[in-house]
């Protein structure tokens, strides 16, 4: 099928010229989608673009509802008239391919379909996010979703029993620490560790979004020390254990900025008091994905000559960073070789040296760092565990020794404290005021605090 059949058979679903009614429209969606399935990636994306600008909102059915809207506001004072005209105007803002979304989430699997296809228009925005017909289109879907999602989901454990098509989805939309092997999943899925994830009733064995969570004794502070264990706890053992460290979240491409992460870790938090009494402590082991690049950024050739005082480092770090760079004049230039060199964390006293440095750095930017000119972190899964209720615990020094972990942030991991009697406070505060609770006797953070709290006054 060329583009040219592709509108045309578009036209049919989205302006319903189907002669037949209902059936026939059925008939021309599944076309549509059978089609779409087969086509490549470019030329699936020629035809993405071809949606988002070909069916969207027409310009010329606005501007006259506008104007009969305006006129209609300022002349008459009927309000059934207004309510007519202010339906007719909201109608003719709506993009056209909404009837396009509509019509294939009422076919069987069409809502899996949908997440799939905004996948594919994520995949498209990442290189050319200039596109802002397509971003439009992106968020459309987005909030459609959303509305679909309502009422529709049913929480699960996912164990080794589980279908295998579901525990094959487990490796491919884990996004925080790959999946190497089939045996890799099994101890993940094994005693002492769990997994949830939530389904949508039209799709029950794909997991829409999903969490790996770990039982424990302690917080734990290290990733490794979960992902490698191969004497995890035993069924009798895990009746003991105290803490649920929930160590990764991850959801389907095509739901980016749907936010279920924060009613499944609320769900799972339920069960896993009703199943597990003993548990009495619910924290995160999380990433800090943009720590690397905003160092790098905040490394500026002004401040590698003279290094801003507004973080307070203790002066022996200092000096002791600096003895690790024969030449360097200032710690930030000393600091800046060493993370752009390689092999600097094979040797125990650039270790050492790194890191009073790097945790005072690593608290500073989750505490201080805003996005933009909001009073949101400006670390994404610091602004959703926050948002959520919890409080910043602990920065771990080496939470995260593989590749990734160096990459994005330097090897740092935190925790974050979902501290049950406080979530409602916690998040009331930080969305109103920007507020960050802490818990734990971390001194890193505590120092951040104190830095943040003194800037204010």
């Amino acid at each position: 099928m060329d583009i040219s059949e592709l509108h045309a058979l578009l036209t049919t679903i989205i302006h319903k010229k189907a002669r037949k009614g209902a059936v026939a429209m059925e008939q021309y969606t599944q076309r549509f989608c059978e089609t779409y399935e087969l086509l490549e990636s470019t030329d699936r994306a020629k035809l993405l673009q071809m949606l988002a600008y070909k069916f969207c909102t027409p310009k010329g059915a606005a501007l006259e509802a506008a104007s009969k809207y305006i006129k209609g506001a300022t002349e008459s004072s009927d309000a059934a008239q207004s309510a007519y005209l202010a339906r007719t105007l909201r109608d003719s803002l709506t993009p056209q391919y909404t009837e396009l979304f509509d019509q294939i989430n009422r076919l069987p699997g069409g809502f899996a379909f949908l997440v799939h296809m905004r996948a594919d228009i994520l995949e498209f925005i990442r290189s050319n996010r200039d596109d802002t017909a397509m971003r439009a289109m992106s968020d459309v879907l987005m909030k459609k979703l959303e509305t679909w999602i309502i009422g529709t989901l049913d929480l699960k454990r996912i164990t080794w029993n589980s279908p295998a098509y579901t525990i094959e989805k487990l490796g491919q939309y884990e996004s925080v620490h790959a999946v190497k092997s089939w045996l890799d999943v099994k101890r993940r899925l094994g005693s002492g560790r769990r997994c949830f994830g939530f389904f949508h009733r039209s799709v029950p064995m794909e997991p829409l979004v999903f969490v790996w969570v770990a039982l424990t004794d302690s917080i734990t502070g290290n990733v490794q020390s979960i992902l490698r264990d191969r004497e995890p706890k035993t069924l009798r053992e895990e009746a003991h254990a105290k803490c649920a460290i929930f160590y990764s979240i991850n959801s389907q491409p095509g739901l980016a900025g749907v936010d279920l992460g924060n009613f499944l870790i609320k769900r799972v938090v339920g069960v896993l008091r009703a199943d597990l009494p003993n548990i009495s402590t619910f924290c995160t082991l999380s990433p800090l994905p943009r720590f690397r690049a905003w160092l790098d950024h905040w490394l500026t050739p002004k401040a590698l000559e003279d290094p801003p005082n507004d973080i307070n480092i203790p002066v022996y770090a200092l000096e002791q960073l600096v003895s690790r760079v024969p030449g360097a004049s200032t710690w930030t230039a000393a600091l800046k070789h060493i993370i752009d060199s390689h092999g600097w964390t094979s040797s125990q006293d650039t270790l050492d040296a790194m890191e009073p440095v790097i945790r005072t750095l690593g608290a500073h930017y989750l505490m201080n760092v805003k996005r933009g000119n909001s009073r949101c972190a400006y670390d994404p899964v610091a602004n959703f565990h926050l948002r959520n209720g919890a409080c910043l615990h602990r920065v771990n020094w080496r939470g995260n020794t593989s590749y990734n972990g160096l990459r994005q942030s330097l090897e740092l991991m935190c925790n974050y404290n979902y501290v049950l009697d406080r979530i409602e406070d916690n998040n009331e505060r930080y969305v109103r005021d920007g507020a960050i609770a802490v818990s734990g006797d971390d001194p890193y953070i505590a120092q951040a605090q104190a830095s943040s709290i003194s800037a204010k006054l």
